[in-house]
């Protein structure tokens, strides 16, 4: 499978190749910068020629999946442009120079610059192959608050659930660690995931799972608090999930620890799910593969949606 949001797949034996063709050609231009005086170097000179040309080619490879990475969507073609023009000029040169009298070759700066190229393509390919040969790195996700990430409660707003219980609502204090500085604990919030998983949102402090379910991702609210969204809203727990539906899972205290949205249902019955990680990034799923739990259920309400409504403290309704 590709990396997320590149073009072609290039494994370490592709690099290797690439390795073994410029160090090749790096050789060949070297001993005739040095020895090409002779005529019997003139072969030598065309086979380097196209040798190069065919090793830009693969390279090329790299630079587009690079631009279709890094670029946005809307510079994605000008750089595929960039890359491909870049190539065939270069390729251009090797070829033209292969023609060239070695007393002119030797002058012209194009040739030291086809010769630093080669140097570079063997630095570049060398690198990208002990990349590939690295094992997978597993990603810490942060799932909660870990140490450095306190929260306060915010005082002047409150939840309101359909039942008129206000709900506290949380968020994170100024200057929290970000999640990729934060240390992994030993409390449970932070674990090593390396399952499937699609990213449709960067990580993020501002709400947890349950903010981003239940208050527009504006909060952080607890699990506990879930719980009582679900019963004053209506919830019920259904056996066929719809899109528009929530998921809940639990540990085997039957405490809420995650939640998330059914985003669809496809033809086979495979059920896609979409929720935040903690102050993780927002990912689609299926509803196993979650760092979280397996013990999930559906539940739907009639309400037209989840969104659970912030009021200020003082609007609060008064007890009679």
């Amino acid at each position: 499978m590709n990396p997320p949001n590149e073009l072609f797949e290039t494994t370490y034996t592709y690099w290797l190749m690439v390795f073994t063709f410029s160090v090749c050609i790096t050789i060949s231009y070297a001993v005739r910068f040095l020895f090409g005086k002779t005529e019997r170097f003139l072969p030598w000179n065309r086979v380097t020629a196209y040798a190069a040309a065919l090793t830009l080619c693969l390279f090329a490879v790299d630079g587009l999946n690079l631009a279709h990475r890094e670029l946005e969507a809307h510079y994605r073609l000008a750089g595929t442009v960039a890359v491909i023009a870049t190539t065939m000029w270069l390729a251009w040169l090797h070829l033209k120079h292969s023609q060239t009298p070695w007393e002119r070759f030797r002058r012209r700066p194009s040739a030291w610059l086809l010769l630093a190229s080669s140097v570079g393509l063997v630095a570049w390919s060398s690198h990208q192959y002990q990349e590939r040969l690295k094992p997978p790195v597993k990603k810490s996700l942060i799932l909660g608050l870990a140490p450095g990430m306190q929260s306060h409660q915010i005082l002047e707003f409150v939840a309101l659930t359909d039942g008129n219980h206000p709900i506290k609502v949380y968020s994170l204090n100024e200057g929290a660690a970000d999640s990729t500085d934060v240390e992994p604990s030993e409390n449970g919030y932070t674990v090593e995931y390396n399952g499937s998983r699609i990213q449709r949102a960067p990580a993020g402090q501002l709400a947890n799972c349950h903010g981003w379910v239940f208050l527009d991702g504006q909060y952080l609210i607890s699990g506990n608090a879930v719980q009582r969204i679900l019963d004053d809203n209506a919830y019920e727990v259904v056996e066929e999930a719809i899109a528009g539906d929530v998921i809940i899972y639990r540990d085997e205290s039957r405490n809420i620890v995650h939640s998330g949205l059914v985003r669809g249902v496809l033809n086979d019955g495979t059920i896609i799910i979409e929720s935040k990680w903690g102050v993780e990034g927002v990912f689609l799923h299926n509803p196993l593969d979650t760092p979280y739990s397996i013990l999930f259920d559906y539940y739907r309400s009639p309400r037209p949606t989840n969104r659970v409504k912030i009021v200020p403290v003082d609007e609060l309704p008064k007890d009679e």
